[in-house]
């Protein structure tokens, strides 16, 4: 999770200093995020594809889970940890302080490798990491 947070952190922040607007900047992020995909983030999670959708100021990151992370019943802990992690990770890390900044909603979605279908879906409001 970490490696993909740097590498779209890094494009946000050189973007950022140029004289995009912040949609366009964000838009750019994604496009350069998806040139890397499929980006293997651990032994169960590739992130495939992310998006950014100007008129709710939402950046989406789409994985896939494999392995023993496949399964109806690591998805209940995994949804757990990353409902209690994941908007701290945002509001304390340097590395997302644009999307603070810029009051983005991160969606993150976790799709099954075996049935193609949403197995996770967490949605983080400024308002979780204010």
């Amino acid at each position: 999770m970490k490696k993909l947070l740097l590498l779209s952190c890094a494009v946000i922040t050189v973007l950022g200093s140029c004289q995009q607007t912040k949609p366009e900047v964000f838009e750019i992020a994604s496009k350069q995020t998806n040139r890397q995909c499929p980006m293997i983030i651990d032994e169960v999670t590739t992130l495939d594809s992310t998006r950014y959708n100007k008129t709710s100021n939402t950046f989406i990151y789409y994985y896939t889970l494999t392995g023993k992370a496949d399964n109806p019943d690591s998805s209940a802990t995994m949804s757990k940890y990353l409902q209690e992690n994941i908007p701290r990770l945002i509001k304390t890390s340097k590395e997302m302080e644009m999307y603070r900044k810029s009051d983005v909603t991160i969606v993150y979605v976790y799709l099954s490798e075996k049935t193609k279908k949403e197995q996770l879906c967490l949605t983080v409001t400024p308002e979780m990491y204010e």
